[in-house]
């Protein structure tokens, strides 16, 4: 199994070079077989906030092209978030390899914020961005890092496995969203941990090799906003992983149920059948 990221604009996918066939990603998988009631919610009342924004527009509009904007006035916000986010993270990703960079305009509090956690926890890269994969359960994805950093000597963390000079090596998983981190980071999480082969990339010369999925000690997650960042632990062991399985096979299903459905029956002979209508008798009588 060779994976290959490919990538077009804003999207990318992986494609099993040796096979030809393209491994469905582990945000995939989850978006597909993962129930997400919140988004039921966040559909009506992100509609309805884009129609008080924008009512003064939508009156000089006919029907249809008013109904066309309602629609998609929704993923206006997401699209706005999803960018935001995309460019915090090219910009994370140079910021933790030492880089200078050039902040564009609204980003100023989110690139502080991350300076912030990277130099709170004394952030040390071990891989960034980094393509893993696993060939026994066929998924992939992108991490974000993992590195080595310094948790608080506290007594929750007692357990938790240090080198000798005091860092823990943890898998982090960078969220920008207003929402914060929710429950299904774990199963976001769990999959990249439990990989079997992770793609490290050398800094220097964009050199590729396959090493075996380096074993961390501590999983977390960063919600970096404009005004700070919270960096939590976040649950990804073997039992998390068992669920991430059981909701790609979930997503397995539905995209395979259109194909349990066949074709409409032909009947194979003229029917033997035939409806009569009954008139009732004159004296009103039913027979």
């Amino acid at each position: 199994m060779k994976i290959v990221k490919k990538a077009r604009g804003r999207n990318h996918w992986y494609v099993d070079e040796d096979t030809g066939t393209k491994v469905d990603g582990v945000t995939t998988i989850n978006g597909n077989g993962l129930p997400k009631p919140a988004l039921i919610n966040w559909a009506g009342d992100a509609t309805a906030e884009y129609a008080i924004d924008h009512w003064d527009e939508l009156a000089t509009m006919g029907p249809a092209a008013r109904l066309k904007a309602l629609k998609s006035g929704r993923y206006s916000s997401r699209d706005e978030a999803a960018n935001r986010g995309t460019q915090v993270h090219k910009l994370g990703e140079r910021l933790i390899l030492g880089e200078q960079v050039t902040i564009p305009p609204g980003l100023e509090g989110y690139v502080k914020s991350y300076v912030a956690f990277l130099d709170d926890f004394d952030v040390q890269p071990v891989h960034v961005e980094a393509v893993v994969y696993s060939e026994t359960h066929r998924h992939v994805g992108t991490l974000d890092l993992i590195a080595d950093l310094r948790l608080p000597d506290l007594p929750e963390y007692d357990d938790v496995e240090r080198t000798d000079d005091g860092y823990v090596r943890a898998l982090l998983d960078i969220k920008t969203s207003r929402s914060g981190i929710f429950g299904d980071v774990a199963v976001q999480l769990a999959p990249y941990r439990h990989s079997e082969w992770l793609i490290a990339r050398d800094p220097e010369d964009g050199s590729e090799q396959i090493i075996e999925m380096p074993e961390v000690a501590w999983t977390g997650a960063v919600h970096v906003t404009a005004n700070g960042y919270e960096l939590r632990p976040v649950l990804a062991d073997r039992d998390q992983y068992r669920d991430f399985l059981y909701i790609q096979q979930v997503a397995r299903f539905c995209a395979e149920s259109r194909d349990l459905v066949g074709e409409p029956v032909i009947p194979p002979t003229t029917g033997r059948f035939q409806l009569v209508e009954v008139l009732p008798e004159p004296d009103g009588a039913p027979f």
